[in-house]
């Protein structure tokens, strides 16, 4: 299992798994599929996107993505 550098491993059993391109699809700039592999594999700031084998198949979860994107979102100026 990769986790990234998120200390809470993904719960197989209780998060709703997607493959990269439906995690595109759930994200509302639709990043490209191979920019989740990017996230997932080399992260945002030393963050990676988590991620699990699934046979043939990496996936992440839903709830793995809002933990990503509330990592890797910077505050805003005021």
């Amino acid at each position: 299992m990769t986790t990234g550098e998120n200390p809470d491993p993904m719960d197989l059993l209780t998060e709703d798994l997607l493959t990269f391109a439906q995690a595109a699809q759930e994200i509302p700039t639709r990043p490209s599929t191979g920019q989740i592999y990017r996230w997932a594999d080399r992260g945002v700031s030393g963050i990676k996107l988590q991620s699990v084998w699934v046979g043939n198949s990496r996936r992440t979860s839903r709830q793995a993505i809002t933990r990503f994107l509330q990592q890797t979102q910077r505050p805003s100026v005021s």
